[in-house]
């Protein structure tokens, strides 16, 4: 849960090229390039962007967060964000991890390294729409499109309303503990307190 001092953020990222472009699908995070990303700082209630050229500076804040929240974090944005091919881990930050789609999948008692049907339904839209009532505003997918088309604002207000949702979502589980799918599961799901590898 976020203290008024605990330097909390919030972070999504997009990425430069589309998966199926890739030799290796998601395994190629090492190639997918950051077209943008976004954090939310709840300390200062801002957001701050990053462009492709910001990356030092980004890897940084990440670094000096006390705990960092979104949706599939540890799995895709954080090696995305450093380079590291096969979805590699950044141990350093594993500590101030907030994943909540591994909370999720953690809480459905799925294997949080091995991916099966059982884990697909569990999209932050899907959540965020049944938990919320709000849903996302485009698909992850079309980010790299409007990107390598140049319409970088449009993946930049696309990315800054993933981490809204993400944030809000965080806030929720913080206050509450549970998420919402009723098209998986018909009762609310309790979350584990945290998540950690």
């Amino acid at each position: 849960m976020t203290s008024t001092r605990e330097d909390h953020v919030v972070i999504d990222v997009e990425i430069q090229k589309r998966i199926e472009d890739l030799p290796n699908g998601l395994d190629d995070t090492d190639k997918m390039g950051v077209a943008c990303a976004v954090i939310y700082e709840h300390l200062t209630d801002r957001f701050r962007i990053y462009g492709p050229n910001d990356l030092d500076v980004l890897k940084s804040r990440l670094r000096k967060a006390d705990r960092i929240s979104g949706f599939n974090i540890w799995r895709f944005d954080f090696p995305v964000i450093f380079g590291l091919p096969a979805r590699e881990r950044v141990a350093e930050l594993q500590p101030k991890t907030n994943d909540l789609l591994l909370r999720i999948w953690r809480s459905l008692r799925l294997d949080t390294e091995r991916f099966s049907s059982a884990h697909k339904g569990w999209s932050l839209d899907n959540v965020c729409k049944a938990t919320l009532g709000l849903g996302k505003i485009a698909s992850g997918e079309q980010a790299p499109r409007w990107f390598q088309e140049g319409e970088h604002a449009r993946v930049i207000n696309y990315c800054v309303d993933d981490v809204t949702l993400e944030r809000d979502l965080a806030a929720f589980i913080d206050r509450y503990g549970f998420v919402c799918n009723s098209t998986y599961l018909q009762n609310p799901l309790r979350l584990v307190p945290e998540w950690r590898p």
